[in-house]
């Protein structure tokens, strides 16, 4: 028996005086009407109703079980209005600052067309960790060794060069002989990262090239913000780590980074397993966002706060 459904009924009768009215009250016929308040009569081992020529009056017992039983009707119609309500809520998703706007939007409106609703939080590699773990949101796209990642994102160079070739970390070197290629040009600059790329696998990667490169310390910078990153390749000459779409945004040239090769990796976690699931069914989007391709097919990660927490800076 369907002891909510038992009940509303049992005060829709009781409201009206009639097993009749109450029946079409509660939208079901009548027969069902009758076996509902003959069922609870059995459950509760007495009667509620007694008739009274074509119609219903409560029993003595009847009016003593009414106030629970319109509580019970009232407390599970909020329970399915707060459902309601949370189906329609946003899942909060913490994304790279570096997405586009109209990758976002096309994921957002993906999203839209299967019923879910998605909430952008741009941040840092580090606020997104931190914001899963506090849960503050209920998903993130965390940074990871690509090798690790869900997708992979290839890195290179942006400069101001028209016409730039394949650059290897040790073209920055400075030397006091001269230089043939493109070294020439390159010799003595700066190599810029964003912050997107102030995580261990990526700036430690570049650290060691370049130190086994003879660069100088103060030739690899992670600067206070990313537009000062991208003023010391338009002021300076620098080079700035970061994705061919990113270059294209910024109106610079871009050439691939061959030595060291450096990627991105990301995947996505979730405090949930539904959130998480629901989530990962965008996977091309959400590369889309990132600027990057699959790097296998797994399934999006369900992380808990201490997972999360682990991959903080």
């Amino acid at each position: 028996m369907d002891l909510v459904e038992a009940c509303r009924t049992f005060t829709a009768v009781s409201e009206l005086g009639s097993m009749t009215l109450g029946a079409a009250a509660d939208g079901v016929p009548q027969p069902v009407a009758s076996r509902r308040i003959a069922g609870l009569e059995r459950q509760f081992g007495a009667r509620l109703f007694e008739r009274i020529g074509r119609g219903v009056s409560l029993t003595p017992f009847g009016r003593d079980m009414l106030p629970s039983a319109a509580r019970l009707v009232e407390l599970a119609d909020e329970m399915m209005l707060d459902a309601d309500r949370a189906k329609l809520r946003p899942v909060s998703l913490a994304v790279p600052d570096l997405c586009s706007t109209r990758n976002l939007a096309v994921l957002a409106a993906s999203a839209n067309a299967r019923g879910l609703r998605i909430d952008f939080h741009p941040g840092p590699p580090g606020r997104r960790v931190e914001d899963l773990t506090a849960r503050r949101v209920r998903a993130a796209l965390r940074s990871v060794p690509a090798a690790e990642g869900r997708w992979t994102v290839q890195l290179g160079c942006a400069h101001r060069s028209e016409s730039l070739p394949a650059v290897r970390v040790a073209d920055l070197r400075r030397s006091r002989a001269p230089i043939p290629g493109s070294g020439a040009r390159l010799a003595g600059r700066r190599l810029r990262l964003l912050n997107e790329d102030d995580v261990p696998h990526v700036r430690g990667r570049i650290r060691r090239a370049s130190e086994e490169a003879g660069l100088l310390p103060y030739q690899v910078v992670v600067g206070p913000s990313d537009p000062a990153a991208v003023a010391g390749v338009l002021a300076d000459g620098d080079l700035l780590i970061c994705h061919i779409d990113e270059a294209r945004q910024l109106g610079l040239s871009w050439s691939p980074l061959v030595d060291p090769v450096v990627e991105r990796g990301y995947v996505l976690s979730a405090t949930s397993a539904e959130d998480a699931s629901a989530l990962g069914e965008f996977g091309e989007e959400i590369a889309d966002c990132l600027g990057g391709t699959p790097n296998r097919a797994s399934e999006a990660e369900p992380a808990s706060g201490e997972t999360a927490a682990g991959e903080a800076r």
